[in-house]
């Protein structure tokens, strides 16, 4: 069972403790992924599709299948953070730490096609480039989620 497989299980298994908004059409997917200008990992892809963006334990997870005017909607964060903080292209932001604004991001610069999850999580602290370090956090999206979640259970 992959990792995204085993996040799952444990959103399903603590439902009365997540609020997500749902499934997310592929077509806003697909759409955000243009508007983007870059591709999803598979892993992202399948947890919008069944879940499209909430949080869980406390733990906030952006996403898509709410209005575009804010936090937690993928797109909107990472055009913001483009705009204000130089956020390379190729990242996308998916959860913030907490700490001194630094985001946990996609690397979708090696994604080929729907298919491909070579996209790792790195982190992002939107501050002097210059000073950018890009931690590698996980390997995956899936990887990422199910730890965060079975630490957040703990």
């Amino acid at each position: 069972m992959s990792n995204i497989q085993k996040a799952f299980k444990i959103i399903e298994r603590n439902i009365d403790e997540a609020d997500f908004v749902g499934a997310v059409p592929i077509e806003v997917i697909n759409n955000c992924q243009s508007d983007l200008n870059l591709k999803f990992p598979k892993s992202y892809i399948e947890f919008l599709s069944n879940y499209g963006l909430g949080d869980i334990f406390g733990e906030e997870i952006y996403g898509l299948g709410v209005e575009e005017v804010g936090i937690p909607h993928v797109k909107w964060i990472t055009l913001e953070l483009r705009k204000d903080v130089n956020l390379p292209n190729h990242l996308v932001p998916i959860y913030n730490t907490g700490y001194d604004n630094e985001y946990y991001c996609l690397d979708c610069s090696k994604i080929s096609d729907s298919e491909d999850d070579n996209a790792p999580v790195i982190s992002f602290i939107s501050a002097d480039e210059s000073e950018q370090e890009y931690e590698l956090i996980e390997k995956d999206f899936g990887t990422f989620l199910y730890k965060l979640l079975k630490e957040a259970m703990e």
